[in-house]
């Protein structure tokens, strides 16, 4: 039974028993994958805003301490589940927000799945073999009064926002922080950090949360840098807990001072092999890992593991430059993934910072990498935030943060030079006006040709939690976009593609406004689209030839083809290419 049908019938069986239910609060019907310029390598600059959809607001910047993790992934049906710490403008509450892309591109709309005073929300989705059945897993760490505890919670449905949901604990105070990833044999892995700053802890649920059983502590860094990943091939349950941690045994050196670390399980998060330094940095080397790391597994299943590094001189002095080091785990070689700036003259591709800004708290000129496998050619994308411009610097002296890109066709021996995917500069304006990208993090896995990613567009650059700069009204996004981008400099897509001939329509039911989303092969002359209502009479016609897009989304508000509105009931969409016609039924609500 599609999960349309399953909805209606719902919706009219609890309507029938007298229950209440809630319509989502649709976002408007947009499809863009970013916008719908033409992306080259020096991007168009987009007053005001940064590429991709606005599903949000925070007056939180701040999304994670040290790691940015995992806020988005996508799901078998290529919807994405999305999720981010929202606070309101008053400063009173701060909890988990979620919201969930349809694939014809409309939204849920933002909801809370938390209570306050809670956050640092991070998530994955359950591994059912039944896309329909695949659901939001949050973990998210909550002060219910006794001190802060890290919990879990699970979505009721696949896209039901129904959060909270029974949410469940580890029941250790001030082991917080929590990074979650769900193996394919649905058995959940947690890591977290002690709130001293001194340990990781890693923890196993097989039974959703009910049982939890401690897997070890780790050493750790001032800002517990700590990610868990698993694997996204279905025939394997293999999961890496991956984390930095100091070269020194002291908080002092915590945040710049660390070597990278990885552990892999097999089963699931059950068993587990040796605890393996992949940097071994000496006291004399010219370099360390910072406080950030990101892990994928590629096609053949080996493990990928993306940080920054910062740079120091021979007498242990500190400077404002990184770079982006990636290590696999086949060839069990360290390379550098992030290519020169053109506005920077430093031998060995470091970014620096320039002597009239500040990158704030835990801030780089390159950092936070995310890593990006394509399963089915095998090619790594690794996007990563910074500033390549030592003029884009806010009123209050801050950086305007942008994003990155590079990529891998021979697993991470060798990387492209990068492109600035977002060129979004807004030098010397004040707060409200900053166009300052945050916080991204991205699905792991290529969809469709495209990459999914959610960010904070913080309109003043620098960390309010740390007292840089005001708080301000940040929008957040998922954008998505053709992985050409990265590869050719160019967006030549302005659409996530649909399957030849398909047709789908969300929110149904609908009270004020339905989208509807269609792909055509590409033989198509006509594409003929119509509305009947229940007796079979013509309501409407949008025509619409090839030459406009093979894959596009129209939206209809319930009128007919004179304009005036139409009672409640059933009507049927019907989309006819020549070769094909397919026909949707949707319920108009009153």
């Amino acid at each position: 039974m599609k999960l349309c049908t399953r909805i209606v019938l719902i919706v009219i069986l609890l309507g029938m028993q007298g229950f209440a239910y809630r319509l989502a609060d649709y976002s408007p019907c947009v499809r863009n994958i970013g916008t719908e310029h033409a992306y080259t390598k020096a991007l168009p600059f987009i007053q005001g805003r940064g590429p991709g959809d606005q599903i949000g607001i925070t007056w939180y910047d701040l999304q994670a301490p040290g790691s940015y993790g995992q806020r988005i992934d996508v799901d078998d049906l290529r919807q994405a589940h999305i999720v981010w710490t929202k606070m309101d403008a008053g400063q009173t509450t701060r909890y988990g927000a979620w919201n969930f892309r349809y694939s014809n591109g409309s939204y849920y709309g933002e909801t809370q799945v938390s209570n306050s005073w809670s956050g640092y929300v991070q998530m994955d989705i359950t591994r059912d073999l039944d896309p329909y059945m695949q659901r939001t897993v949050i973990a998210y760490h909550f002060n219910p009064g006794s001190g802060y505890y890290s919990y879990i919670d699970i979505d009721g449905g696949n896209g039901w926002g129904s959060l909270p949901n029974n949410p469940k604990s580890i029941e250790i105070s001030d082991h917080i922080w929590p990074y979650i990833a769900v193996a394919n044999n649905n058995n959940f892995i947690l890591a977290t950090g002690d709130y001293s700053g001194n340990m990781h802890h890693l923890y196993l649920t097989t039974d959703e949360g009910i049982s939890w059983s401690y897997i070890g502590g780790f050493d750790s860094c001032a800002t517990l840098s700590q990610f868990v990943r698993a694997s996204e091939k279905r025939d394997t349950n293999k999961v890496a807990f991956v984390h930095t941690q100091f070269i020194t045994d002291t908080i002092a050196g915590g945040q710049i001072d660390n070597d990278v670390w990885y552990v892999l399980s097999d089963d699931g998060g059950v068993i587990w092999g040796p605890h393996i330094n992949i940097t071994n940095y000496q006291p004399g080397d010219t370099m360390r890992a910072y406080c950030d790391v990101n892990a994928v597994f590629d096609d053949n299943d080996y493990l990928h593991i993306v940080w920054a590094g910062r740079k120091i001189d021979s007498a242990g002095n500190y400077y404002e430059a990184s770079k982006i080091f990636h290590w696999d785990e086949f060839n069990d070689t360290i390379t550098i993934v992030n290519s020169p700036s053109i506005y920077y003259n430093e031998p060995g591709g470091w970014w620096i910072e320039g002597s009239i800004g500040d990158f704030g708290a835990w801030g780089l000129p390159a950092n936070h990498p995310q890593l990006v496998s394509d399963t089915t050619n095998g090619y790594l994308y690794c996007l990563w935030h910074g500033n390549d411009d030592t003029t884009d610097v806010s009123a209050a002296g801050f950086f305007n943060g942008e994003f990155y890109g590079a990529y891998s066709s021979d697993y991470g021996i060798t990387w492209s030079d990068y492109v600035n995917l977002t060129n979004t500069r807004t030098p010397g304006v004040g707060a409200g006006a900053c166009d300052d990208e945050d916080y991204m993090t991205a699905c792991p896995k290529v969809v469709t040709d495209s990459i999914f990613i959610t960010y904070i567009e913080d309109k003043d650059a620098g960390s309010y939690v740390h007292n840089e700069g005001i708080a301000t009204e940040n929008p957040v996004y998922c954008w998505v976009f053709w992985t050409g981008l990265i590869r050719t400099g160019v967006d030549e897509h302005t659409s996530e593609p649909l399957p030849a001939t398909d047709l789908s329509i969300s929110p149904n039911p609908f009270r004020e406004k339905v989208c509807i989303a269609y792909g055509v092969g590409s033989n198509a002359k006509d594409i003929n689209l119509h509305i009947y209502d229940a007796s079979g009479r013509l309501i409407k016609s949008f025509l619409r030839t090839t030459p406009y897009s093979l894959h596009s989304t129209l939206s209809w508000d319930g009128s007919d083809q004179r304009g005036h509105k139409l009672p409640a009931g059933v009507y049927f969409v019907e989309l006819n290419t020549g070769d094909d016609i397919i026909s949707r039924k949707v319920i108009k609500l009153k």
